[in-house]
């Protein structure tokens, strides 16, 4: 990778990572809880064209998270969900599946994963750390508030990555065709 190559993936990468950021905090009253609309997961399909998306989403959930109410459990998974998710993304562009499957991997990793511990820590009033938000999520487990969670992220993130995302991807392809 040229000095020129590798400057423009840490811009990208430093850029999409802010832009998550921003876009979560700011819009942090749909960004949280058992329904949400993430916005900034619109970025989530990027790694379909630009491997650099993968860190920046990842590093941009990461540090959005640190403000989460629901703290270290949603630090950690929440971040890996999106870190799987985006990899899942750019492996399906890698292949040259239809742009139409990006968003899939975060409507699945976030609609399942998020909900099996945000629904049950919802109903808290206080922050636990990992281990103790990981053992009361699987001790207050229920499949019905859980379905009910995973139907409601999914959905948010079906919103943010179809409606918002797919059309931002083919814009920045359209823009960097020649680099793409």
């Amino acid at each position: 990778m040229s000095n020129k190559n590798a400057l423009k993936f840490i811009l990208r990468t430093s850029l999409i990572g802010a832009l998550y950021f921003v876009l979560t905090v700011v819009l942090t009253p749909i960004s949280y809880g058992p329904i949400q609309v993430r916005i900034a997961e619109a970025l989530t399909v990027l790694p379909y064209a630009f491997p650099e998306a993968i860190l920046g989403t990842t590093i941009g959930c990461f540090l959005a998270n640190l403000s989460s109410p629901f703290g270290p459990i949603d630090w950690v998974l929440g971040t890996l969900f999106t870190f799987i998710s985006s990899v899942l993304t750019y492996l399906i562009g890698k292949m040259k599946w239809k742009k139409f499957f990006a968003p899939l991997p975060p409507i699945i990793f976030n609609g399942f994963g998020v909900s099996f511990y945000v629904v049950t820590l919802a109903t808290l009033n206080t922050r636990l750390n990992f281990y103790e938000a990981l053992r009361y999520s699987i001790e207050h487990f229920a499949l019905k508030p859980y379905l009910f969670g995973v139907i409601t992220i999914g959905l948010g993130e079906a919103i943010s990555t179809y409606l918002i995302g797919l059309p931002l991807l083919k814009t920045l392809e359209r823009r960097f065709k020649n680099e793409v």
